[in-house]
């Protein structure tokens, strides 16, 4: 009874997890923009929270304050024409945080200012890589976008379901001990069935570049996940937080995207 309530609360806030995101993405780019400003902020808000166990101080206001303006940022620049020199204001921003240490005068500072930086590096930097999908035509279309998250969901749910049957050979044990090589592959080829539906559905690339970013995406998204898994380890955490009844945290179910969403771009702006 106990699983079956976990796997109704899980489905029930997947449900409407992926409504939000498939209506923010569809209404308008500010809703686009607003909805993983969200996701950001609560990310770099999880990461934080899991580096408080190490003997290190994070700036918090630094680091969140560095996170969304690079995001906002380089939406506004594709969005609103702003003069990538803006960008600029990183300077500023990366040198407030290690003279803050220098006049705080904490035995820690090295640590202090390398954790601090990896917040906004870790988690608000592959989502700037986004904004490149949404505006990959000129103006915004939500196409590329959507085709991303329907792969990232699609190799989840593959690799879950197919390692929940059949998993037996463990993919990476010393750091996620439930994860298979089966269960991996299901989700590799689950992608790849994506692929081909969202040439079909979305029309923007051609079938082999929408093979390549299924491919990138399953590949670079279950490192993801393993890399989320490692850190959680590292801290003696099970989940990144209790955001999503059922999901743990936003880490959690955005682990995929920190890898994926600069390689599809990459891929994207040299195909």
């Amino acid at each position: 009874m106990q699983g079956m309530n976990n796997f109704l609360q899980r489905t029930i806030t997947g449900l409407f997890f992926v409504i939000a995101i498939v209506a923010g993405l569809w209404w308008h780019p500010l809703a686009y923009m607003t909805i993983f400003a969200i996701v950001i902020m609560l990310g770099m808000y999880e990461f934080i929270r899991m580096i408080e166990g190490l003997d290190a101080k994070v700036r918090v206001l630094w680091a969140l304050t560095i996170g969304l303006f690079l995001y906002l940022s380089s939406f506004f620049i594709f969005y609103a024409g702003l003069q990538p020199r803006w960008l600029v204001v990183m300077v500023p921003l990366v040198g407030g945080v290690f003279l803050t240490e220098l006049y705080l005068k904490n035995k820690n500072s090295l640590l202090n200012i390398a954790t601090t930086l990896i917040v906004p590096l870790y988690v608000a930097l592959p989502f700037a890589f986004l904004h490149h999908l949404a505006f990959f035509q000129g103006d915004y279309g939500y196409e590329i976008l959507l085709g991303f998250f329907l792969l990232i969901w699609g190799n989840d749910s593959g690799a879950y379901l197919v390692g929940s049957l059949i998993g037996r050979r463990k993919l990476f044990p010393s750091v996620s001990p439930a994860k298979s090589w089966e269960g991996a592959i299901g989700g590799f080829l689950f992608a790849a069935g994506i692929s081909v539906f969202n040439f079909y559905l979305m029309g923007t690339l051609g079938l082999i570049d929408w093979l390549v970013i299924g491919a990138l995406v399953s590949v670079l998204g279950t490192y993801g996940d393993l890399i989320e898994s490692m850190l959680k380890r590292s801290v003696n955490i099970k989940d990144s937080g209790r955001v999503l009844p059922g999901h743990g945290g936003v880490l959690d179910r955005f682990d995929a995207v920190f890898f994926s969403a600069p390689a599809v771009s990459c891929y994207l702006l040299f195909c």
